[in-house]
């Protein structure tokens, strides 16, 4: 009977958790800087191949075949998917500094009963897992200061050309990206669509932004930037929980559409249940949850869908709702993420006309705004509403002769629009790697992140066969350079304290079986070939190899 889980401990645990690792680091760090490599993959359900260089999105593909090594590859890909999460650039620095910090501490250490013991000139000598674990969180910290400390704002469009220019490898489309992401500001949001044509598109749109989740994971439908989207859709907007299915159903079997945006402070597990089955049927239900949200602000959102607000404190309730209270949006993005990030609207029915009602309300606010104290707390709240509001969103369109180059290009987009937004954000610091590497040279080669921090340079120039001329007009984000050094050493240092590895085994298919009792008639075949003189001798000691490496699959595929 096969047992559920596996188990290595030790120095089997640790070989097979840095062979994980490698299985990611290795090909990754190929592709950094401007002479990186890209990766040929394979896309799923049959839709052809895709090329990038993308860090995050090449990790995600890569799965060990061993189970140990497959879990080692998920804990380590952890980093690359925070630094996307919250900057959206800056993945395979973060890679290329976790894997060269994993593979200096784990070939320079062998397991101990009490700690590690090392070569005389390794900075960890003798020193056990979690001290050296909090030596490395510790000087993480000091290392994220420095590069706070030298960061210099984004003052003109001048700087944030160059920062989109590094990240998009294309000069002109930098500057299409930086003009865009200077016109929508800080608090503005930038899409990236695949378009239509065989060229970029662009275009700049008035938006809303408010604080809001997807109501429950299920329903994410673009799970590579963990996003909910909804097109083209009805939008009901409520102040009243929804935990009753009954209420829901009320309503929506009078409805005409096929799809509907609900956004309310909450919602059951009962209510996300019926609304995954509804989707079985048919009819497809987006949940946002807005729990945050003061009365005034569902008016604000109800005003810009151009839908009825349905108040719990005026009696109403959601049995009653009709056909004409709904609201209607073009294109609604809520983020399924740790972190907080506003779910951004575009095409409003309420934004419609010269006139609109948006309008009308902003003009509202900020009549209120006038007539109020500069330290009334609500003079903030209310600027902040206006904001929301009036946001610009651009749009970018990406058109090429061929899929492959889509996606290629929407990849590349899509990370040059999340750095200049960190640019704009936290300022920004010398690129190509020199921001670390300088770093590293001030602190000494006595720091424990030393080589780990001169890894990207070093890595940029070794893509370039060492040619590389890093210049000024070279800069990053400070803000991605910083998540690349927090989130490559929250995994790093955590597993360099793992001693036991417990993946969950993985259902074997015949196939398998078969290449195992291949292998072992292979190797039966060399042991008589041997006993019988019928090996070479300079072949003898080649075939004795292969025989033991085989034997030793052979035992590990069998636990």
């Amino acid at each position: 009977m096969s047992q559920t889980t596996l188990v290595k401990l030790g120095d089997k645990a640790r070989a097979a958790i840095l062979r994980g690792v490698n299985a990611v680091y290795e090909p990754v760090r190929l592709t950094l800087g401007p002479e990186g490599g890209n990766a040929l993959m394979y896309r799923t359900y049959g839709r052809g191949p895709r090329i990038t260089n993308d860090g995050v999105t090449i990790a995600e593909v890569i799965e060990p075949k061993d189970e140990h090594e497959r879990l080692a590859a998920h804990a380590f890909k952890e980093m690359a998917k925070r630094t996307n999460e919250r900057a959206g650039d800056g993945t395979t620095g973060t890679i290329v500094i976790g894997g060269a910090l994993i593979n200096e501490l784990f070939n320079k250490t062998d397991e101990v009963e009490a700690g590690f013991k090392t070569a005389a000139a390794s900075p960890v000598k003798k020193k056990g897992v979690m001290t050296l674990s909090r030596e490395i969180l510790a000087e993480a910290k000091a290392v994220e200061a420095e590069i706070r400390a030298v960061a210099k704002p984004v003052d003109s469009l001048e700087v944030l050309t160059k920062i989109a220019t590094v990240s998009v490898e294309d000069p002109e489309l930098g500057k299409t990206i930086a003009n865009m992401a200077w016109e929508v500001g800080l608090d503005g949001f930038i899409d990236t669509l695949e378009g239509y044509t065989d060229h970029i598109e662009t275009e700049i749109i008035k938006g809303m932004r408010f604080p809001a989740k997807v109501g429950a994971k299920a329903f994410v439908n673009n799970p590579a930037r963990y996003e909910m989207v909804a097109e083209d859709c009805p939008v009901l907007v409520t102040n009243i929980a929804l935990d009753n299915a009954a209420q829901v159903g009320a309503f929506t079997k009078h409805l005409s559409t096929t799809k509907l945006i609900i956004i309310a402070p909450s919602f059951s597990d009962n209510v996300l249940v019926n609304m995954v089955q509804a989707t079985k049927n048919g009819f497809f239900v987006f949940p946002v949850k807005a729990p945050a949200l003061r009365s005034e602000q569902f008016e604000d959102i109800a005003t810009y869908f151009g839908a009825q607000f349905i108040d719990k404190s005026t009696g109403k309730r959601i049995e009653t709702v009709l056909p004409h209270d709904l609201g209607f949006v073009e294109r609604l993005i809520v983020k399924d993420t740790e972190t907080r990030e506003d779910a951004v609207a575009t095409g409003g029915a309420g934004t419609r006309g010269e006139n609109s009602d948006i309008h009308k309300r902003i003009e509202t606010l900020k009549a209120q705004v006038i007539n109020m104290h500069a330290t009334d707390i609500h003079k903030k709240l209310t600027e902040r509403r206006i904001a929301s509001l009036a946001s610009a969103v651009g749009i970018i369109r990406v058109g090429a002769p061929s899929q492959a180059e889509i996606l290629y290009l929407k990849h590349k987009i899509e990370d040059a629009v999340y750095a200049c937004k960190a640019a704009l954000e936290e300022g920004y610091v010398p690129g190509g790697g020199l921001c670390l590497r300088d770093i590293a040279e001030a602190r000494g080669k006595d720091s424990i992140l030393y080589n780990a921090l001169r890894a990207p340079y070093e890595q940029i120039q070794a893509n370039a066969d060492g040619q590389l001329e890093v210049g000024e007009d070279i800069i990053d984000p400070a803000k991605a350079i910083r998540l690349e050094v927090e989130h490559a050493t929250s995994v790093a240092s955590k597993l360099l304290t793992t001693k036991i590895s417990i993946p969950e085994e993985r259902d074997h298919s015949p196939a398998e079986g078969y290449e195992s009792i291949g292998a072992a008639i292979t190797i039966f075949a060399r042991y008589f070939a041997r006993q019988h003189g019928l090996l070479k001798d300079a072949d003898l000691e080649a075939e004795q190899e292969r025989a033991q490496l085989l034997e030793q699959r052979i035992a590990e595929d069998n636990g």
